[in-house]
């Protein structure tokens, strides 16, 4: 009987409980690796919802752009030191020595970046970041979101949230310490299902909306502009109406106060279904 023989006639023998026991014993062995690669992974202020593509190791390979590089989304555009902020775009061509991205002006170290391809580019949240524009070079081609990425930190307080109400399919958002503010920018992010958003001033609040097609989902851009009265916590804004298989989320957000100086704020939850 050779070796092989002999391995599978006393695993025929075995119990079903030290079956199980085994078993057990080599699944946790093998998840060992997967549990080490995710606790080294960058920390991500993402919901685990938003329907994005898995980043890659950064690599040398590059793409060749077919045209000038664009940039849909920063998602998200908000975010502390060492969190992973994700850009979506096209004709970003991919890791080269002659290209980089720059947060408010300041080009983001090579060991800050995570992943670099034709139609996204990852890079962690650098230690000394100050709020600003993201831009890009492809070998010398610029682009830049039209956005403000916000540093946050514990000292933020303004944060934008969709609440579900008691209605089906409905939510209000509702902003949270306004810190005098008098009016808003806001894009919705429908990233799954078909159909239209609506979209509803609350009293007291006037709105101009306007849509734009991507290929990373539709945007609905809402400029509200509304009073706040001293010593109000939150503010309603507005009633958001979707269908029952739409996912939507906060893809960006900007408050100016009465100077009109751009206040930082963040954005919980970012996508849900409600």
């Amino acid at each position: 009987m050779n070796r092989g023989t002999k391995i599978l006639h006393w695993f025929y023998k075995l119990s079903w409980k030290k079956m199980l026991g085994i078993t057990a014993f080599v699944l946790t062995i093998a998840a060992a690796p997967l549990s080490i690669k995710m606790a080294t992974n960058p920390t991500r202020t993402r919901s685990e919802a938003a329907l994005l593509p898995q980043t890659e190791p950064i690599t040398k390979e590059f793409e060749t752009p077919k045209g000038p590089p664009k940039i849909f989304l920063v998602d998200h555009f908000f975010g502390k030191a060492g969190d992973a902020v994700l850009i979506h775009g096209e004709n970003l061509g991919g890791y080269h020595q002659d290209s980089w991205v720059s947060l408010a002006g300041k080009k983001v170290n090579e060991e800050d970046l995570v992943s670099w391809t034709g139609s996204y580019i990852e890079f962690k949240v650098p230690s000394d970041a100050r709020s600003g524009t993201v831009e890009i070079s492809v070998l010398g081609q610029r682009t830049t979101w039209g956005g403000m990425f916000f540093v946050t930190d514990a000292n933020t307080e303004a944060t934008l949230a969709l609440k579900p109400t008691n209605t089906v399919n409905t939510a209000k958002l509702v902003l949270t310490n306004p810190q005098n503010t008098n009016e808003l920018l806001v894009w919705f992010l429908v990233i799954k299902g078909e159909g239209v958003v609506k979209l509803t001033a609350e009293p007291g609040t006037t709105l101009t909306q306007k849509t734009t097609e991507t290929p990373i989902g539709t945007i609905y851009e809402a400029q509200v502009k509304f009073k706040t009265t001293k010593g109000v916590v939150a503010v309603n804004l507005l009633t958001v109406q979707k269908n029952e298989e739409q996912l939507i989320g906060i893809a960006r957000g900007e408050i100016n106060n009465s100077e009109g100086v751009i206040i930082p704020l963040q954005a919980d939850p970012l996508y849900v279904t409600f």
